[in-house]
């Protein structure tokens, strides 16, 4: 399930953990130890406040925890920070202008895309249109200004498409009123590798990459599910039709692509293997009554775990789509669903945590609250612990 190259990437550190959104775009865990249970009297290992407000996932490499932010009245400062992961002391800080400026609003993104790291760089994307890149020092390697280069970000809500990245390419999804675009640039330069020009929409999904002959980019995306070369950028394949695949994004097993919709009778399974413009005919399975709506749905021990904006989890056949089991939980849950060590974490954005085993049969194992001020936007897992972020704090539950 997970992309070749990210792979070989990551078993080249000894603790790589977690590195760009759903950590390697799939949202499941293979380090070991992770908590069950926690609250705010006990498995609480740190918090520590943030230099601005965001609604970005952290990211980790090593015993490092990188995230964005931004500050103002018209998030004019931007930041990227870097925290221990033992102690969630921070290591230093990098802050940037803002290029376009937005008076800040709870209907407008607020530093949402999530940053990638590897062996060499991290690498951060706002809404405002900067682009930079990092060393593990924060010194800046190179910076661009996407919204001076190809026109301001239009539209009410803002941008949020989070980085993805290959062993020497960083992908950045624009789709927004306006024309819209997914720029590959050389993860060491800065400069481009291609640009694909696409049709004005507005979405806030995020790449994901696929690992195959040729290597892809596939996006979910307001209407439409598309496949790109990701050595050209050329388009492969394109499937139409679809309704309200605007936040949730793809989940690729060996065998299918899921996509996560908001609408009933949209959430669907493609196979692996496309070209061209793809028919209804294609499609392995349309499920009638399952819904994602912030979360991007989660595939696990052959499951899809989903959950939609009034927070109600579903469980579901992954070959099929046939629905096995629904229940409600505590609350929404902005973060996407991670699966481990066979359990299923759902975050809830008001911090309640419910863990379930990834079993057809519903169970839940745990129901784990904190004590938070606003939202839980997304959550990294390492070894022995989970790094929660909320608008303006960094959480670490466990024993990292």
């Amino acid at each position: 399930m997970i992309a070749c190259f990210i792979a070989l990437l990551c078993a080249a550190e000894p603790h790589p953990a977690w590195p760009g959104f759903r950590g390697t775009g799939n949202s499941l865990a293979t380090v070991e130890n992770l908590p069950v249970t926690w609250d705010d009297a006990t498995a609480l290992a740190w918090s520590t406040p943030l230099p601005g407000y965001g609604q970005s996932s952290p990211v980790v490499w090593g015993d490092a925890v990188f995230v964005t932010a931004a500050s103002g009245e018209s998030k004019e400062n931007l930041h990227v920070a870097c925290y221990d992961l033992k102690s969630g002391k921070q290591r230093w800080k990098h802050d940037l202008p803002a290029t376009q400026k937005v008076a800040v609003s709870d209907y407008v993104t607020r530093s949402a895309p999530t940053p990638f790291v590897d062996a060499e760089r991290v690498y951060a994307f706002f809404e405002s249109g900067e682009l930079v890149a990092l060393d593990h020092t924060g010194k800046e390697v190179w910076q661009r200004h996407l919204t001076t280069e190809f026109g301001e970000f239009k539209g009410n809500h803002g941008v949020g498409s989070s980085l993805a990245a290959s062993h020497d390419s960083l992908l950045v999804l624009v789709d927004h009123d306006g024309p819209s675009y997914l720029l590959a640039v050389d993860k060491a330069t800065g400069r481009d590798r291609w640009k694909a020009e696409r049709e004005e929409r507005v979405s806030w999904s995020s790449p994901i990459i696929a690992a195959e002959s040729p290597s892809q980019a596939i996006l979910s995306s307001n209407g439409v599910v598309d496949g790109y070369d990701l050595a050209t950028g050329k388009r492969l394949w394109r499937f139409a039709g679809i309704k309200g695949n605007t936040v949730a994004s793809a989940t690729i097993t060996d065998q299918a692509i899921i996509i996560g919709s908001s609408e009933g009778g949209q959430q669907l399974a493609l196979p692996r293997k496309l070209s061209g413009d793809v028919a209804e005919s294609s499609l392995l399975w349309r499920a009638d009554d399952v819904t994602s709506s912030f979360a991007s749905p989660l595939v696990y021990r052959d499951l899809v775990f989903s959950v939609n904006k009034a927070g109600v989890a579903n469980c579901s056949d992954a070959k099929s789509g046939k629905s096995l089991w629904t229940q409600r939980l505590p609350g929404s849950c902005w973060a996407s669903p991670i699966g481990a060590a066979g359990r299923v974490y759902f975050f809830g954005k008001d911090g309640v945590t419910t863990v379930v085993a990834a079993e057809a049969k519903y169970q839940r194992l745990a129901e784990n609250r904190l004590t938070i001020e606003g939202r839980v936007y997304g959550v990294a897992a390492v070894s022995g612990a989970f790094v929660l972020r909320t608008g303006e704090q960094l959480i670490c539950v466990g024993q990292p």
